[in-house]
């Protein structure tokens, strides 16, 4: 367990998810394998869900995802259903790096210091008008 970037993912952290509540059962039993997924890929795969499926998710459903697509690479998983839980909206990790480019785009796009005109039209740019 070391540190990472994977907000969502705490490594070390005790989850009653894995030890309960179940009836003298540790949910441990029921999982097949553990599975690993390095930083930068859930970086890569968030941002391969947002700009190829437009979900817009955080690098924890990244790695999920990540993990998803390999086990259903395997030639034992051909015909068979794969299903991944993406447990937030990327919303929640604006201030993370995997958002910068896009911040950076929108940042270049935007007046400095911004118009706080209240009498300025409301459109202000149109794909209409070269």
């Amino acid at each position: 367990m070391n540190p990472h970037t994977i907000v969502g993912l705490a490594p070390g952290m005790p989850s009653e998810f894995l030890t309960g509540p179940f009836e003298n059962e540790d949910a441990r039993g029921v999982v097949d394998e553990w599975a690993h997924c390095h930083q930068d890929d859930a970086v890569v795969w968030a941002k391969k869900a947002c700009s190829k499926e437009g979900m817009m998710i955080g690098p924890s459903a990244g790695a999920a995802l990540k993990v998803a697509i390999d086990v259903a690479s395997r030639p034992d998983s051909k015909g068979k259903t794969i299903v991944v839980v993406f447990a937030s909206h990327g919303i929640r990790y604006t201030a993370h790096p995997l958002w910068k480019e896009v911040k950076a785009e929108a940042i270049s796009a935007l007046p400095v210091p911004p118009n706080m005109d209240k009498e300025a039209p409301t459109l202000l740019w149109s794909s209409d008008d070269p």
